[in-house]
């Protein structure tokens, strides 16, 4: 579950405080009621990737053995580079927010692992088959912000929301995700991923694996397509792409852990667009691969009530 970019720099600075905690508010309720797995973005970029359990439990002060209802959840705070828009040849730097659940105890209800949610990674998912949560938030889309795109219609901000699931071995993770856009495109929006998972060191996890990314008819037309009206008013072609594959690449995840609470995080993703959207003349005028980088340090907390 994730929050990739923010509103357009277009909107006032009271809009986007607004979007901002409505599109947080989203997030934890989505991450509490839907908790096996937590999924970004891309890029997009995606969320927190399934992964092994630990086979020791963690020691100390932060033992949460015994409480009757109690919540355990990682939030991320960073930046990420990635292109302004799909197809773009630039980039902007936006801050990104992902929340995480890792346990959850109410009365008879127990989900996760307490003993396993401070381990070395923040990303840890039970092994074998699991089902959860995924949301991702697509900025907006408008011409007055981007001038090789004068003439297009103005896309709204898009916030997704659907389901993943996933198979976890010990070293290796497959999942597929599938996201309807309630706001701005109203498409779907699908990947598959795997991940090959190692503990180079004490601390540190890393993932590694290819993506692919899936749109429906609306989805495509959105970002890649061009209307016969916007074909009069711009420089384009006008262009009517189907559904179907819409990129393919790579993505490396690593996280290191800081303290009992803390861990660093680094994403990098590489993603070229593939059949109709690469002949899309909006990707044909910018670039045909896209790379998101991203950096942030991950809190856990503990929730009593």
């Amino acid at each position: 579950m994730e929050f990739t970019g923010c509103p357009s720099d277009s909107r006032s600075k009271p809009a986007r405080a607004a979007a901002w905690a409505g599109l947080f508010a989203c997030a934890l309720g989505a991450m509490l009621a839907l908790p096996a797995f937590a999924q970004e973005a891309p890029q997009l970029s995606f969320g927190d990737q399934i992964g092994e359990t630990a086979d020791d439990a963690p020691t100390g002060t932060l033992s949460t053995q015994g409480t009757a209802r109690r919540v355990i959840f990682s939030v991320l705070l960073g930046a990420e580079n990635r292109p302004a828009y799909f197809g773009s040849d630039e980039t902007v730097v936006r801050p990104v927010l992902r929340p995480s659940l890792l346990s959850l105890n109410y009365g008879p209800l127990n989900l996760g692992d307490e003993a396993d949610a401070f381990d070395d990674d923040p990303n840890d998912r039970p092994l074998g088959f699991g089902v959860g949560g995924s949301l991702r938030y697509v900025d907006e889309r408008t011409d007055e912000d981007y001038d090789e795109l004068d003439g297009l219609d103005d896309v709204d901000g898009s916030l997704e929301l659907g389901l993943i699931a996933g198979y976890v071995w010990p070293n290796a993770e497959v999942f597929g995700i599938a996201r309807y856009g309630v706001t701005g495109h109203n498409g779907w929006v699908g990947e598959l991923g795997a991940n090959y998972v190692a503990n180079p060191a004490d601390g540190f996890v890393l993932r590694v694996g290819p993506r692919a990314t899936f749109g429906s008819d609306n989805y495509n037309d959105t970002y890649f397509g061009i209307t016969p009206s916007e074909a009069a008013a711009s420089d384009f072609e006008a262009y009517d792409p189907d559904s179907g594959l819409v990129s393919s690449g790579l993505e490396v995840i690593a996280s290191y852990q800081l303290g009992e609470r803390w861990w660093l995080e680094g994403r990098a993703r590489w993603e070229q667009y593939q059949d109709q959207a690469a002949d899309s003349p909006i990707v044909e005028q910018g670039s045909e691969e896209a790379t998101t980088v991203s950096i942030g340090v991950r809190r856990a907390f503990v929730l009593d009530f």
